[in-house]
């Protein structure tokens, strides 16, 4: 197993996508509200907007998560690896939430620029939620003791 800095390489990835995670979901909600017409794919609309809305508390307990799970595995402590888990566990939630919401309403129909962003960050969470779950699991025996 290769390592970078004393701890494996795959550590260092899940920091750096736990800190790519944090940042992102930061710069959406500022691109959100400052420039709605570049992200937003139904502005106006008051179904999306309240669909929307009612995301920013829990995207910022996903921040949070993503946060600390990258503080904790850069320390090599043990609430590292449960906040990488638990950034994981809720970047599944805000995935499926929002993949249920936008083939629910179409909002990939027409595939727009904003859609295309829409899809990014879904595939984005379904995909690198379940590979830090996996890849933090397998790390295990770096943070539990028994």
């Amino acid at each position: 197993m290769s390592q970078i800095s004393g701890r494996p390489r795959i550590i260092s990835v899940l920091i750096g996508l736990n800190l790519f995670a944090a940042v992102a979901t930061v710069l959406y909600w500022i691109a959100f509200f400052a420039v709605p017409e570049a992200i937003q794919t139904r502005p106006g609309d008051p179904v999306y907007l309240a669909f929307q809305l009612a995301f920013p508390l829990a995207d910022g307990w996903f921040v949070v998560a993503a946060t600390l799970g990258a503080i904790g595995l850069w320390k090599m402590r043990d609430w590292g690896f449960l906040f990488t888990l638990l950034a994981g566990s809720a970047a599944i939630f805000l995935g499926l939430m929002d993949v249920l919401f936008d083939l629910e309403h179409g909002i990939f129909v027409p595939m727009t620029g904003e859609a295309l962003t829409e899809l990014a960050i879904v595939v984005l969470l379904l995909t690198l939620g379940p590979f830090s779950i996996v890849a933090m699991w397998r790390q295990r025996h770096l943070f539990v003791r028994s």
